[in-house]
């Protein structure tokens, strides 16, 4: 077994930093949540960006799973030089209690997107709220703006051709043996073991639907993203269905791409 497997096994089941300062400024465009059961006790919410959608664990100050569909690019709104905290969660659900760099804290570690504030520039608002700390988790630099990076990108230039469906998640590892949860102290975050996303689209020569999926560890020294292809179906059965949370057919559910698919000619990611 790879040592990145094995690791899951224990584990039960786009672009760099910059400054920040705090923002408390309401939003309306955000819609509050409509789920509140969870393991243990905890308060789970489904909340709406209105141009994505977080699983939000307003006990342990963390989103848990994203999920949006992408169209063709026509927005170039500017990704905004702050992290804020969001000011739409409902009153008593926690986020994390600091906007400051966690490089600050530990060395290595980005604020790192789960929805990429690239994909939300079609309006100043949206992009703002990729940028909330709700939709931030702490990621080992390397992978945030290196493998990371690459999945973000395929399903940037694939929404040229054929709406995406997004859809990615976290994975923690057990509390008692989590060597990288730096911080709790300083953010009440813990740092996820892997991170997951799987896109679902159209090939627009046959119409046929297409699916690929990557399940990859925040750590360095990575490796090609081939590596970590995954199918949806394989998700599913290492981290559960209802953590996956992706409707869609058995036939979509178990493809898996040899190599992840190439970037179409002339693709931009501006």
């Amino acid at each position: 077994m790879l040592a990145w497997m094995a690791a899951l096994a224990l584990a039960g089941c786009g672009g760099g930093d910059d400054t920040t300062q705090t923002d408390t400024t309401t939003d309306s465009g955000a819609e509050a949540s409509v789920e509140r059961a969870g393991p243990s006790g905890h308060w789970i919410i489904d909340q709406d960006y209105n141009g994505f959608r977080l699983i939000y664990d307003c006990t342990d100050r963390t989103a848990l799973h994203y999920r949006y569909t992408l169209q063709a690019d026509t927005g170039s709104a500017a990704r905004p030089s702050t992290f804020t905290f969001d000011p739409t969660l409902p009153a008593g659900c926690l986020q994390q209690t600091s906007t400051a760099s966690y490089e600050s804290v530990h060395p290595g570690y980005d604020r790192g997107h789960l929805v990429m504030s690239n994909h939300m520039d079609s309006d100043s608002a949206l992009i703002r709220r990729a940028n909330y700390m709700s939709n931030i988790v702490p990621q080992v630099s390397g992978f945030n703006r290196g493998i990371w990076l690459e999945a973000e990108t395929v399903a940037e230039c694939y929404r040229d051709l054929a709406p995406v469906q997004v859809y990615g998640g976290v994975v923690h590892g057990d509390t008692a043996s989590d060597t990288n949860d730096f911080y709790l102290s300083s953010h009440g975050i813990r740092t996820p073991e892997f991170l997951w996303k799987a896109l679902i689209t159209t090939d627009p020569a046959t119409g046929a639907g297409k699916a690929i999926a990557w399940l990859i560890p925040n750590t360095t020294g990575l490796g090609a993203l081939d590596r970590y292809i995954v199918s949806i179906a394989e998700l599913e059965q290492r981290l559960g269905a209802a953590s996956v949370r992706i409707s869609a057919s058995a036939a979509l559910k178990a493809m898996k791409p040899q190599t992840t698919w190439a970037l179409p000619s002339g693709c931009s990611v501006d």
